[in-house]
C-alpha cells in the first residue's frame, strides 16, 4: 500500500499573506465624501483630483484641524501618465491620523493655475490665500476654493 502526502505550496504563501494585509489599509475617502466617522488611532486618507497639466494645486488650509481630535501625516501627488505622456491628471493625497475623540474640520484648499497668492509652509499647514488681500472672495474669478469635511472620532 502506498501513502500520498501533499505538500503546500510555499511560494504561494507570500501572495496569500499580500491578499490578506492588503484589505487592512487605511480608508480614502474622494472629494465628495464631507462627513467622516473614523476610529480613534484609525489612519485616513482624503483623496482629490488634480489638472496637472492646468497647473492645479491643493493645499491644507488654515484653520488646521484640531491637533487632538486629528493630526495630519503628510501629502502625496500621483501622477496619471509621464511627464513626456502630458501628465494630463493626477490624485492628491492628504493623509491623517485620529488621535482623540471628537469633531474637527478638516479644510483644503484647490488652486487653479495662478489663483491663489502666497506661499504655503514647507510641511504642508498653512496654505497660501485664495485671493490677494481686498479681492473677491474664493470662488469669483476662479481664484480658489474651499472644501471642507467634517471629522467625527469614534
Amino acid at each position: 500500500m502506498r501513502t500520498v502526502t501533499k505538500r503546500l505550496a510555499l511560494p504561494a504563501l507570500p501572495l496569500v499573506l499580500t491578499a490578506l494585509l492588503t484589505g487592512c489599509g487605511q480608508d480614502t475617502y474622494g472629494q465628495d465624501e464631507k462627513n467622516l466617522q473614523v476610529d480613534d488611532g484609525e489612519e485616513f486618507t482624503l483623496s482629490v483630483p488634480v489638472e496637472a497639466a492646468m497647473g492645479e494645486d491643493w493645499y491644507l488650509a488654515s484653520p488646521a484641524p484640531d491637533k487632538a481630535v486629528v493630526r495630519s501625516t503628510g501629502d502625496r501627488e500621483e501622477t496619471d501618465g509621464s511627464d513626456s505622456d502630458g501628465g494630463h491628471s493626477a490624485t492628491h493625497y492628504f493623509d491623517f491620523k485620529a488621535v482623540g475623540k471628537g469633531t474637527t474640520e478638516i479644510r483644503l484648499l484647490e488652486c487653479p493655475s495662478l489663483g491663489c497668492a502666497g506661499g504655503g509652509d514647507a510641511g504642508g499647514e498653512i496654505s497660501p490665500s485664495p485671493v490677494p488681500s481686498g479681492s473677491p472672495t474664493p470662488d469669483a474669478d476662479g481664484r480658489g476654493r474651499y472644501h471642507t469635511y467634517k471629522v467625527t472620532v469614534k
